[in-house]
């Protein structure tokens, strides 16, 4: 806007106080000229006044003097001459030349002459008595005429005076109405735009930009509210869009949300689906509420054929008649269309190159689909595969975990039970050989004893061997099964004393290691507590680099020399058990007598920390 000076705010201001100053200025020199000029006006009333006791005394001089009487005080000439002296007076002739009437010039140029042409003469010539009566005649005209004068020197002060209270009045009311009339020029230019200026800049500040500054004008004022006007509204454009983009990105934030939450819950249900279980309808239920897509189907294959097993629908509807009969091979193989994603969609179920289902989306063809929803879609397809994949997985490594348990049992049962199984029937083939001799009681005695403590041995062991294959840890502590263990050998005797270091709780073994582990420890003090024939059982489970070493120690009688008697086929289990774990197991005589049973080997966890190192 183009700025104009002479309708601006501060021309308005300083105009103003132009004219009241110059009023004023006006007003004082006015007053000042007028009392200057009437300072003089006492003075002027004074001395003509003072012509009339001057010439009443001249008088009474020249009656004195023709009676006889002498006055010393003055003579005639030097009141003749202060006469003339004061008609001539300052203070009279500089009223005369001020003076703005000719009345009062004429009436001293009367008093004048008439004092030069008759009263000067008479009183320089001498007054007889004969003359006294006209010469006060003469006088009385004389002082009549100087009253006039008085009175228009009178007049002549009035009339200033008059004059001061004239411009006075005027300036005074000039004043009053030059400032009403600046007072209006403030309110209607300055107060009432800076007010709305305010309320505007209040309700800006409260965040209302709509508000509007409606100021008339041409002024300084007028552009600042114009300009606050486009700012305001500059700013309500920028805080709409931004508010619409703040909604917009609410909008794709709480889908996100919502994606990613329905993807947490898909892959937290997956995580913890059992084996067999393929309950999808929570998820394909809230997937169509989180999408807008309200009819969704799933169907779930198994990875060897292309029929599914399980159907799941979110709209009640007549099934398509491939789909009744069981031809997927349409959806399994379709390739989605690029961007816009129109009509019916499949998205398969396909993991590693096995496929297990597809997800079918029946969208409508005057409605694309979003790229979220093509996302999440694709997502959520592909988290179900992974766990559908994952479940397969489980399943097969239960069945691998199951197969090599099974070796492992099997091989138990031939180091144990097998054996004694064999050495029973060895020794009842030398009961029946000796039965046919003669005089061998003996002999037959003690193969009786033999075969006595070999049923007792091989019950013994199958009731370990029980015992074993019915442990499990149900989510506790490998230190707590331990401890379990140790408990119940201590149920069966309170001969011995048993003794637990287990410094690895900070150790993340896997079942299989912590398995293997427990079954070894046990086995060992199976030992110790029914061969050792000691009082002090010790447990210790420590860290020595990046090996695990179990040790089983006793203060009993010490291993045989030849340990693969009867009794002594846990050791055998116990070497099996190690070579699982691709350990190493010693067993020794201690220094001060006993058994001592190390195991050694590397864990899983150190093993895959190695191989990252490397």
């Amino acid at each position: 806007m183009k700025y104009d000076f002479l309708h601006s705010t501060v021309f308005k201001i300083i105009a103003l106080m132009f004219c009241i100053s110059s009023m004023a200025v006006i007003s004082m020199f006015s007053s000042v000229f007028i009392s200057d000029h009437a300072q003089s006006d006492a003075l002027a009333v004074n001395v003509a006044g003072s012509l009339r006791m001057q010439s009443y005394r001249m008088v009474a001089h020249v009656q004195q003097k023709e009676a006889g009487v002498e006055n010393e005080s003055a003579s005639i000439e030097s009141l003749i001459e202060k006469f003339e002296s004061d008609l001539n007076d300052g203070a009279l002739t500089s009223q005369l030349i001020l003076a703005d009437s000719s009345s009062l010039k004429e009436l001293h140029a009367q008093v004048k002459s008439e004092w030069l042409n008759r009263v000067k003469p008479a009183f320089e010539q001498g007054v007889s008595t004969a003359e006294n009566q006209s010469v006060l005649e003469l006088i009385s005209g004389f002082v009549a005429q100087i009253d006039n004068l008085v009175t228009a020197y009178q007049r002549q002060a009035e009339r200033n005076i008059a004059s001061i209270r004239l411009i006075q009045s005027v300036a005074l009311f000039v004043t009053l109405l030059m400032t009403a009339f600046a007072m209006f020029i403030i309110n209607r230019h300055i107060e009432k735009p800076l007010t709305t200026l305010t309320n505007v800049a209040k309700r800006i500040g409260q965040g209302d930009f709509t508000a509007v500054a409606k100021v008339e004008g041409k002024g300084e004022l007028t552009v600042l509210a114009k300009t606050m006007n486009n700012m305001s509204q500059s700013i309500h454009r920028s805080q709409s869009y931004l508010e619409e983009k703040v909604r917009y990105k609410t909008k794709a934030l709480r889908q996100s949300n919502a994606s990613l939450e329905l993807l947490f819950k898909t892959s937290s249900m997956l995580n913890h689906l059992e084996p067999g279980n393929y309950n999808f309808d929570p998820i394909i239920t809230e997937l169509a509420e989180v999408t807008g897509v309200e009819d969704l189907d799933l169907c779930i294959m198994t990875p060897s054929c292309n029929k599914p097993f399980a159907r799941l629908h979110t709209v009640e509807k007549e099934l398509p008649e491939k789909c009744a009969v069981g031809d997927c091979g349409s959806c399994i193989g379709h390739v989605n269309a690029p961007a816009p994603h129109v009509g019916d969609l499949k998205y398969p179920l396909n993991k590693y190159g096995t496929n297990y289902g597809v997800l079918v989306v029946r969208g409508q063809p005057d409605r694309p689909m979003e790229e979220w929803q093509h996302q999440l879609f694709e997502s959520l397809a592909e988290q179900i595969a992974t766990g559908l994949h994952m479940m397969q997985q489980q399943e097969q490594d239960r069945r691998i975990a199951l197969m090599a348990e099974r070796t492992v049992i099997a091989r138990e049962l031939h180091d144990s039970l097998a054996q004694a199984l064999s050495y029973l029937k060895i020794q009842v083939s030398r009961l029946q050989k000796l039965q046919q001799k003669e005089n061998v009681q003996e002999q037959v005695d003690e193969v009786m004893g033999e075969l006595r403590n070999g049923l007792n041995s091989a019950y013994r062991e199958l009731r370990e061997l029980l015992t074993t294959f019915r442990l499990k840890l149900d989510g506790d502590s490998l230190k707590a099964a331990f401890e379990q263990t140790i408990q119940q050998l201590k149920s069966r005797s309170d001969e011995f004393e048993f003794h637990l270091d287990y410094q690895l709780e900070h150790v993340p073994f896997s079942p299989q290691e912590e398995i293997h582990m427990l079954q070894i420890a046990r086995e060992s003090m199976q030992n110790a507590f029914y061969h050792s024939k000691g009082k002090n059982i010790r447990v210790s489970v420590a860290q020595e680099g990046d090996l695990v070493t179990l040790s089983v120690c006793d203060d009993g009688v010490g291993i045989p020399d030849d340990p693969n008697k009867l009794n002594h086929y846990g050791l055998a289990i116990i070497q099996e058990r190690s070579r699982s774990l691709g350990g190493e197991v010693t067993i020794q005589k201690g220094e001060e007598g006993g058994t001592q049973v190390h195991f050694r080997f590397v864990p899983e966890y150190t093993r895959s920390q190695q191989v990252k190192m490397v």
